[in-house]
Parts: C-alpha cells; sequence; structure tokens
C-alpha cells in the first residue's frame, strides 16, 4: 500500500474508535439495565465548574458482614458489589466480592475498593459515580434534601452512567 491509503486507512480506524465509543454511551440506554440507588449529596457549589453536586451512595459504605472478601486489598483494586432490589424499586448491598458472580440474574456494579474504617467496622468502595452536574442554581436545592435517589443505567459490556436524580 502506498503511504497515502495507510494515511487514509489510520484516518478511518481513528474516526470508527470515537464512532464506537459515542455509540455505546447511547446504546446504554436501550441495552442497559436502570436500576435506582439511594444516595446522600453533598457539596453543591464550585466556583470553577458550576453547580453540581457530588453523591455518596449507601451501596458505597459496607458494613462487614456483607465483605465476602478474603484477601486484604489494596486501594484502587476492583471489587463487584451484588445487588437485589429492596421490593420498592430501589437496589441495596446485597454482598461485595472480588469475584464476578456465576448466576447471569444478579445485577452487579463495579467499584474500586477505598478503605477500612476501623471504627465503624465499614469498609468504603467507589462506583465511579460521585459527580453530577446540575442546571444553575439548582445545586443547593438538591443538597437541602436529605435522601435523593438516582438512576443508573449498567450496560452489559459493564459501563454505566447516570441517567436522572430525583
Amino acid at each position: 500500500m502506498t503511504k497515502r491509503k495507510w494515511y487514509y486507512a489510520l484516518v478511518l480506524l481513528q474516526v470508527l474508535f470515537l464512532a464506537t465509543m459515542s455509540a455505546s454511551y447511547y446504546a446504554m440506554d436501550i441495552w442497559g439495565k436502570e436500576i435506582t440507588l439511594r444516595t446522600e449529596p453533598i457539596d453543591p457549589r464550585d466556583p470553577f465548574y458550576g453547580d453540581y453536586i457530588r453523591l455518596e451512595y449507601e451501596v458505597e459504605t459496607i458494613p462487614e458482614d456483607r465483605w465476602k472478601v478474603e484477601e486484604e486489598l489494596k486501594e484502587g483494586e476492583r471489587v463487584f458489589l451484588i445487588l437485589r432490589d429492596s421490593g420498592e424499586g430501589i437496589y441495596e448491598l446485597d454482598r461485595a466480592t472480588t469475584m464476578w458472580p456465576e448466576t447471569e440474574k444478579a445485577v452487579v456494579l463495579q467499584a474500586k475498593y477505598e478503605r477500612y474504617d476501623s471504627g465503624s467496622s465499614n469498609y468504603h468502595v467507589d462506583i465511579g459515580l460521585s459527580r453530577y452536574h446540575v442546571q444553575e442554581n439548582t445545586g443547593l436545592l438538591l443538597e437541602r434534601r436529605e435522601t435523593l435517589f438516582v438512576d443508573i443505567v449498567l450496560a452489559p459490556w459493564k459501563q454505566k452512567k447516570i441517567s436522572e436524580v430525583k
């Protein structure tokens, strides 16, 4: 192949890669599973970024009895949160493990290990959806509410995104 054909092939591959990344974000709405989690809003205003809420999910704080991890983890290691429906449409933590569950019916949320709090006997993880930008001048209204509910879409290819905060 000539240099010109290689150049066009390389440009085409880059465009296809970017198009696939963009399409996967929107494909989550079609093929993903939507779940609702309970959360608390924190820090709604940043002078550089505008109004946003920092979300702290209930499932990110794991009591010792639901922590099913044998070995000691380092910060940033992957943890899988197995969730169950509480009956009200809100998903709650069933258990946390380092192994992907065998059952296909389980709702699984991938997270990163942060730390163990010996004072409260809880493990803390980060699901990666802690920051959500809101319309200008609405962050303080959301912060005043004690509990928020967040709809999250989980794609079969393990990608996730926030679809709505209510």
